[in-house]
């Protein structure tokens, strides 16, 4: 049977079970099976799940019993944009909080999500749960460990995040990008495989000409992309406001090795608006402000070079798409675990570092001293690209789908 995509999402708040007669495949005596994707609240953590479900679906078609796909999501917009074409779930579940005060309200969400997820497998047949990082993913691979539910982690950051350092004691196949530390790869090296992080098939290069013309930009201009991740990033997009109000800037985009340079910014689907205001006041550089892109290859097919987060996800698809980036890893997470995957990049000879200072004139001084460095040395731009080709792992996807593909397998009695 075909892998099922319905299009409806089942708030917490107003259901503790999903019934079984909803989420029935109609016209089938065979008993679904079923797979838990968990994870959502950014791109980062949904893009690699869908990679991986893009992978997994050809195989689903000759099994002898239909096999539907459930996400355990959040309520955030992303969540709902992303998945839309998918049975998921908005959990109660929140993320932790430092704060004392905070405390009582997570782990009532907890249990919450937690009770929602005890009637579930109580009422479906689960042949697998795939976590792919953070908050979301925490309770319901939690509950599946607890009943012997087969359960794999995806940890593509170089450092494990709190909610994955949980569930690691609990999977039964952990998924990395990179390399565990030392101390983590002793005590789980027997269940890890170093495989990448998954990305979509069609994150392979198109013709310039193709994507400026599914972009609407110049395809005889250089082009810089700018991108926060799915949610954006203040502090880079106010930075880059001053820096593309500097004279020096503007002149030297518009002369430098005898190319004219032009912007493409992610804005993030909330900060568009304030940058678009800025646009429409530079007339001396195109500078063209989205909230928020689908097509992804097309923007890394028009990248000369990149500045961006150093999000697992956006380090696996610079390497995929052999973009030379200036990486400002997010500066607010605790274990600062963006810094880490920059690393990575950076020591690779495929990127440069500039630390966010979380101050708008620190951040536009710091990235002006970089451009003006990186696009006076068009072959130091064309070996960051090569090095960053040498990193990608474009079969990841093919990896954790053969795990899942497994797991269906000795649910439906179909194991050679």
């Amino acid at each position: 049977m075909k892998m099922v995509a319905a299009t409806s999402s089942v708030p917490m708040d107003a259901l503790h079970r999903v019934s079984g007669e909803a989420l029935s495949n109609a016209g089938t005596t065979e008993k679904t099976v079923y797979i838990i994707m968990a994870g959502g609240g950014t791109g980062g953590h949904i893009y690699p799940g869908l990679a991986v479900l893009e992978a997994l679906q050809p195989s689903l078609i000759n099994l002898r019993r239909p096999v539907k796909i459930i996400w355990a999501a959040t309520p955030r917009p992303i969540d709902q944009r992303l998945l839309g074409s998918f049975d998921f779930i908005r959990q109660s579940i929140r993320p932790w909080n430092s704060n004392p005060f905070r405390w009582p309200g997570f782990y009532v969400a907890w249990h919450q999500t937690c009770h929602y997820w005890q009637g579930f497998f109580s009422e479906h047949q689960v042949a697998a749960v795939l976590a792919l990082g953070g908050y979301a993913a925490g309770a319901v691979a939690y509950e599946a460990a607890r009943r012997k539910i087969p359960v794999g982690l995806l940890n593509p950051d170089a450092l494990a995040g709190r909610a994955n350092r949980f569930l690691m004691g609990r999977a039964d196949a952990i998924f990395t990008q990179w390399p565990l530390d030392s101390k983590t790869n002793h005590r789980f090296v027997s269940r890890t495989q170093v495989v990448g992080c998954p990305v979509r098939r069609t994150m392979v290069p198109i013709p310039r000409t193709t994507a400026a013309t599914r972009l609407a930009l110049h395809s005889d201009c250089k082009t810089l992309v700018i991108t926060g991740a799915s949610l954006g990033a203040q502090t880079i997009n106010r930075a880059i406001a001053l820096l593309l109000a500097d004279p020096e800037i503007q002149q030297f985009l518009n002369t430098t090795g005898g190319s004219r340079w032009q912007i493409l910014h992610l804005a993030g689907l909330e900060h568009a608006a304030e940058l678009r205001a800025h646009a429409d006041r530079l007339t001396t550089i195109p500078w063209k402000v989205l909230d928020y892109c689908d097509d992804m290859a097309a923007v890394w097919s028009m990248a000369d070079l990149a500045i961006t987060r150093a999000g697992a996800g956006t380090c696996a698809e610079l390497a995929c798409m052999g973009v030379p980036a200036i990486l400002m890893p997010y500066p607010f997470h605790k274990d600062r675990h963006q810094e880490a995957n920059a690393e990575i990049l950076a020591v690779a000879g495929a990127a440069v570092i500039v630390h966010d200072a979380k101050n708008d004139t620190h951040n536009a001084a710091a990235l002006k001293s970089m451009l003006l460095r990186l696009l006076s040395e068009p072959d130091r731009l064309a070996d960051m690209a090569m090095a960053a080709r040498l990193q990608a792992r474009p079969q990841a996807a093919q990896a954790v789908a053969r795990w899942l593909l497994e797991q269906i397998q000795l649910q439906c009695g179909e194991t050679k």
